[in-house]
């Protein structure tokens, strides 16, 4: 089975603009594609697992979204950083459109997006990592089996501060997807016979 890095969109991968709406609006960090690029090198399937409410809240439309994402992997694939899969979670409980107003499973913390990848793509949790810049990407990780990093990019600053107040001093938490991946591909190293 399949070792992958699942990675947060906005605020990790992406300089965090509140709710990207638009293709052109689209800024990956300067060191996202040499994460991308080690983390591909040393062998890992890459997943981007992103919460998008604004959807459900109707500020953008799921064509727009997957236009978006086109452009960030066209981007990234310009640097040899394309990741692997991109899965997205529409839903949110207080959604203004009613197709998307549900409590699901798909939505981080809850899982069914790692799910999803982990089927369709036979990924091993137990040998994986999530890396993402807030406390629910945090307990995604940790719900779904895998290991869960945080960055201080994007929201991270203020989430981290959560992690200990809600008594998860145990957390890695780098200052950026480029440092937490070089850590990863390190133990990696390191636990290899």
């Amino acid at each position: 089975m399949r070792q992958a890095i699942f990675f947060d969109r906005d605020g990790t991968l992406l300089v965090e603009t509140g709710y990207l709406s638009h293709p052109s609006l689209v800024r990956p960090y300067h060191f996202t594609a040499e994460a991308l690029r080690l983390a591909k090198e040393a062998g890992f399937f890459l997943v981007v697992v992103t919460n998008q409410s604004g959807i459900a809240r109707g500020f953008i439309k799921e064509d727009e979204l997957e236009a978006i994402h086109e452009r960030m992997n066209r981007l990234l694939a310009e640097d040899g950083a394309a990741v692997d899969a991109i899965y997205y979670c529409p839903h949110h409980p207080m959604g203004m459109l009613h197709e998307y107003c549900a409590h699901c499973e798909c939505r981080k913390p809850d899982t069914g997006m790692g799910q999803k990848a982990i089927t369709q793509h036979g990924i091993d949790p137990a040998r994986s990592y999530v890396i993402g810049d807030k406390v629910t990407d945090f307990l995604f990780g940790r719900n779904l089996g895998a290991t869960p990093c945080l960055v201080r990019t994007g929201y991270g600053d203020s989430e981290s501060e959560r992690l200990i107040q809600l008594g998860l001093e145990e957390a890695d938490v780098f200052d950026n997807v480029l440092e937490a991946t070089k850590y990863i591909v390190a133990r990696e190293r390191e636990e290899l016979p």
